[in-house]
């Protein structure tokens, strides 16, 4: 009985203190939202456009990047990868001539 008399007050206390303390709704709304000015005006599509047209541009040239980086990665891949099958023939063909 103790615990949920306790409990009780203390979740009347935290909700007190949470509605007590908390800030004014209308003036965090002022702060995050601002009306453009006149001067500002709205965004053409033109603008639009030309945003749009220069971020296709950069992906583009990105996805070049990324695919002269793979290609040069998959050649690095393929050449220690045969630098490593003929370490691996001459190991073990000494290994062989050593049995015998």
């Amino acid at each position: 009985m103790r615990f949920l008399l306790g409990f009780l007050v203390g979740f009347a206390l935290g909700s007190a203190a949470a509605i007590l303390f908390a800030p004014p709704r209308a003036q965090s709304r002022e702060r995050s939202w601002q009306v453009p000015s006149e001067e500002e005006g709205t965004t053409s599509a033109r603008e639009n456009h030309d945003f749009a047209a220069s971020l296709r541009r950069t992906l583009h040239s990105l996805q070049a990047y990324v695919e002269e980086a793979w290609a040069e990665a998959a050649q690095a891949a393929a050449k220690a990868e045969k630098e490593m099958r003929a370490r691996y023939q001459e190991v073990a063909g000494r290994g062989a001539r050593g049995r015998r």
